[in-house]
């Protein structure tokens, strides 16, 4: 119903039911209190009930990333916006097509595109019949979200990926088959490590919006 693309994601509907709070990635705890606190005394105030001082605000503990954990990455141009994680020197072109040629280096935590694909505001769709993504990660788990129908193959570090760490949604092979607009896991490992990640899909009109990490 919200066409969300993206998680976490936290929404936050008034008592009247309109949206008024939508967070996309971890943390913003307290914000999201405030927030609810905010709107149960509005709902109290509409319908002329008195309430107490509200109290202070739940101790809720911060999730961050270590300085080495891939923090979510995000394929829009839009919610790309100032974080730097496109490391291909082509840049986001909003609602362009950009033919991305071969990196010549691959840096931790960015994402680097090869072929042609039409940078959209929440996602990145292949426009050539064939294209590649490139991550060099740390995390234990990682997870895509994406649409359209497409055959992936994937590699870790020049090979397909073990049986012993690959996640739940992999063949083998490390083959990836994707239709339906969801959350897939790649990767599912015991702890985390780094390692380069190559993905080739083939699929003309295939859309990813996100990588996740655990």
């Amino acid at each position: 119903a919200f066409e969300n693309r993206y998680w976490p994601r936290k929404y936050v509907a008034d008592h009247e039911g309109y949206i008024r709070y939508d967070k996309i990635g971890e943390g913003g705890y307290d914000e999201t209190e405030r927030v609810i606190q905010n709107l149960l005394e509005e709902r109290a105030a509409s319908l002329g009930i008195q309430t107490v001082s509200a109290e202070p605000l739940v101790a809720i503990k911060e999730f961050e990333h270590s300085a080495f954990r891939t923090p979510e990455l995000y394929l829009g141009y839009q919610f790309a916006f100032g974080r730097s994680q496109l490391g291909s020197e082509e840049g986001f072109r909003p609602e362009s097509i950009v033919e991305y040629g071969e990196p010549e280096n691959v840096d931790l935590h960015k994402f680097y595109m090869t072929g042609e694909w039409k940078n959209r505001s929440d996602s990145m769709e292949l426009v050539s019949d064939t294209g590649r993504i490139q991550l060099y990660y740390n995390a234990k788990e990682v997870n895509i979200v994406t649409e359209g129908t497409a055959e992936i193959k994937i590699q870790i570090d020049g090979k397909p990926i073990p049986a012993d760490i690959a996640g739940s949604d992999i063949m083998p092979g490390g083959v990836l088959s994707v239709s339906d607009p969801d959350l897939y896991n790649i990767i599912n490992a015991d702890s985390a490590s780094t390692h380069l990640m190559e993905i080739d899909v083939s699929g003309s009109g295939f859309q990813i919006f996100t990588f996740t990490f655990g």
